[in-house]
């Protein structure tokens, strides 16, 4: 009689569900918004400051505690967007690049835009890789979910708690720490 992970994850109680649940999958994506909730929060001042300076040169009337209120909605708002992204990827890639090829003007068009939006993104990488580490982290999730048989309502609305909660507690606990 030796030890036999089978007869932990095949029993039909229930608790084979919680054995098999993607606790260091979810950790993963916990660290990772909690990371950039703490890197938000970090960099929120200077932000706001920036904006508030270059607001007055440029005639605004915003103050620099709106302006880091509104730095951390955007944040979130990233998430969500992040997030509510990998509801239906198939039809975000086909509205973004299904109609770009339909004629030679649209495709030089097309080709022109994205070679724009290629030396953006090399341009600013720093900025690009953290978005591009964030919605890594949430897919994996998502596959991590979905393996394990949930519904899809479920699963999306899982990874936006789990998403916006690691977020938070970068933020709390940036806020608290400093």
């Amino acid at each position: 009689m030796g030890f036999s992970p089978e007869r932990y994850l095949d029993n039909k109680d229930g608790m084979g569900k919680l054995i098999s649940f993607p606790f260091l999958c979810l950790a993963i994506v916990i660290v990772t918004y909690g990371t950039f909730g703490w890197y938000v929060g970090s960099s929120a001042i200077t932000w706001s400051h920036w904006f508030t300076n270059q607001g007055e040169a440029w005639g605004w009337v915003l103050r620099e505690d709106a302006i880091f209120l509104l730095l951390h909605v955007l944040a979130a708002g990233v998430v969500l967007l992040i997030t509510a992204s990998l509801a239906a990827p198939v039809a975000i890639i086909t509205i973004v690049f299904g109609s770009s090829f339909k004629s030679d003007t649209k495709a030089i068009v097309a080709v022109l835009l994205w070679s724009f939006v290629a030396v953006v993104m090399i341009r600013w990488i720093g900025y690009f890789s953290r978005i591009l580490l964030l919605l890594s982290a949430a897919i994996l999730a998502k596959l991590e979910l979905q393996k394990l048989g949930y519904a899809q309502w479920l699963v999306m609305l899982l990874l936006i708690l789990i998403c916006l909660g690691g977020f938070a507690l970068g933020l709390l606990g940036y806020y608290q720490l400093h």
